[in-house]
């Protein structure tokens, strides 16, 4: 692809695609009133709280409150990558994806692209032809107790020793990163007598490879392709296609540091593990598997480099900690492994090592109560200090509530609002409300719930930014919605709410479109959202008049402005 699919196009997909028969071919709906309904496929329920509206086009689970749209679901349902969800509906429409220039790392054309997957997948086939006629290699894996059908599997092969095995187009075999320019210009081969694993993209096209030292004196013990316009390490996890090809259902992925931890366990019956490739992981690959799975083991040794390495990946952890994810950190005894701990004590024990592993609140407090005497005010108060920035980054509201209940547990005492504010928090969150009742509409909810069944409503209005000024809750996303309305006449209520996809609003907004209130027809609409208005902006009134009586009482002087809007204000003029 050469770059970002354009909005235009989104938008026109997102108002072409019936999300009615995208989910009902994935998840038999029956219509019941406006709406389809089924039983969450995202948690387990024994009575249908999974609606679909066709004429809004999107879902929402009044359950565990998963929202979005269609492009939404193909994410969550089929674990796909946006781009990948953006292809199957063009593709099930039958138009192709266009692509523009756009932000971030320079991409090169698809017809520049092709060619470089195919020198890579000819390389492939060449190393595992290889493999077939190498002892040395053969005997290496059954060593590591790797099966011939594992091998084959995960692509395995071999670069056999040499400077210039690799035949074909030299400048395609340098951009891929499989041979090295030398300093006069002839290239020669960058891989030599090393077992070889293919990294797949998640079509399973080989976009680079990893090798890895047969002979231990040899160094360095991995060695990886470099960088290119297929590869981007940071992007990419290794088995990620393999685990998606051999499993349906995936109930856990088990994160590794290394291909061999991958290969060995697949080996002895555990195929949802991954691992990183050659760096710490990052949270854009944690977001990754999130997607495809709601439980992640992060397998590590128990030693000093592992727990370094366990605490670098709860860092990246936190930002991805939303309703029903679950990472667990696993700490294999010293010297260990996951390829060598299930050689030598088997599936079984390795699984049950899980189960005993630690959840990230139980390896958060354990690592930070390593470093401070919580006996003493001081340890308290730096336990405190420490836990601040990592409780600040997790955005799921009841995970934060068990983690103060921990710090009670853990300290003695009941959180007061000293702790609170060491911790960040303004007041305690477990005391207020989790959310207003269904029926209790307030002006600036209604406002918002008309726009998103008539985004034209908004035409017909002005901006009313004097409204940001006043202390009226939710009037900002009102705004902000006033505002892309205004920028986009003609925007459809499915690209409106799409225009907020991982916004903090977005869940939001999504309860907030599903909510249906008393309407008779589209001239009742039209008189609530006026009156709505009208109702804000008599709050906005009597606010300002406070604050400027407020002022002069103080003894302050009105600048000329403030005294014309004071005069305003005070006869009811506009």
């Amino acid at each position: 692809m050469s770059g970002r699919i354009p909005r235009s196009f989104i938008d026109d997909l997102l108002n072409r695609v019936d999300i009615v028969e995208v989910i009902d071919s994935r998840v038999p709906l029956k219509k019941k009133g406006r709406e389809y309904w089924a039983c969450c496929p995202f948690h387990g329920e024994k009575t249908p709280s999974f609606s679909v509206s066709p004429g809004k086009q999107f879902y929402h689970c009044f359950g565990c409150q998963k929202s979005g749209n269609a492009v939404g679901f193909l994410m969550d349902y089929d674990h796909m990558e946006f781009v990948e969800a953006i292809e199957s509906l063009a593709s099930s429409l039958g138009i192709e994806v266009p692509h523009e220039a756009g932000s971030g790392p320079p991409r090169q054309a698809k017809d520049t692209l092709e060619p470089m997957f195919q020198v890579l997948e000819k390389c492939s086939s060449y190393y595992q032809q290889q493999l077939k006629s190498s002892q040395a290699a053969i005997e290496y894996l059954k060593n590591r107790g790797i099966s011939g059908q594992t091998a084959k599997t995960f692509g395995i092969g071999y670069a056999p020793e040499g400077w210039n095995n690799l035949e074909g187009d030299k400048k395609l075999l340098v951009d891929t990163g499989m041979l090295i320019l030398k300093d006069h210009g002839k290239p020669y081969d960058r891989f030599r007598h090393r077992l070889m694993f293919p990294i797949c993209d998640r079509r399973g096209r080989t976009i680079a490879f990893g090798g890895r030292v047969i002979n231990p004196e040899d160094n360095p013990k991995y060695l990886n392709s470099p960088e290119s316009a297929l590869f981007h390490k940071g992007n990419e996890i290794y088995g990620l296609y393999e685990m998606k090809t051999a499993v349906t259902n995936i109930d856990r992925i088990y994160i590794t540091e290394g291909y061999m931890d991958v290969v060995a366990l697949a080996e002895h019956g555990v195929q949802t593990a991954v691992a990183t490739l050659g760096t710490a992981i990052n949270n854009r690959q944690i977001e990754s598997l999130f997607r495809v799975c709601k439980t992640l083991v992060f397998c590590f040794d128990g030693d000093a480099a592992g727990k370094k390495a366990a605490w670098r990946s709860l860092e990246e952890c936190l930002a991805s900690l939303k309703e029903g994810r679950l990472a667990r950190f696993l700490f294999l005894p010293e010297g260990q492994d996951p390829d060598s701990y299930i050689g030598e004590f088997g599936q079984a024990a390795f699984e049950q090592q899980a189960e005993q592993a630690s959840t990230l609140t139980q390896y958060l407090f354990q690592h930070l109560l390593s470093e401070c005497n919580i006996k003493t005010l001081e340890g308290r108060a730096q336990f405190l200090d420490r836990l601040r920035p990592y409780f600040g980054q997790i955005p799921l509201q009841s995970l934060k509530d068990q983690i103060l209940a921990e710090v009670e547990q853990r300290l003695g005492q009941k959180i007061d609002g000293r702790m609170l504010r060491l911790l960040g928090e303004d007041k305690p969150s477990r005391s207020a409300p989790t959310r207003m009742p269904e029926q209790h509409w307030t002006p600036t909810r209604l406002a918002i719930n008309l726009l998103l069944k008539k985004p034209a409503l908004a035409n017909a209005t002005g901006t009313h930014h004097e409204l940001a000024d006043s202390d009226i809750p939710g009037v900002d996303l009102l705004l902000k919605i006033l505002d892309r309305i205004h920028d986009e006449p003609e925007i459809s209520t499915q690209n409106l709410l799409d225009r907020f996809r991982g916004d903090e609003h977005e869940p939001h907004l999504y309860k907030l479109a599903m909510m249906e209130p008393p309407i008779e027809d589209d001239d009742s609409l039209e008189r609530m959202f006026s009156d709505c208005l009208q109702r804000l902006q008599k709050q906005y009134i009597d606010h300002r008049q406070k604050q400027l009586i407020t002022k002069l009482q103080s003894g302050e002087a009105l600048s000329e402005a403030e005294k014309l809007e004071h005069k305003k204000l005070f006869t009811n003029q506009p």
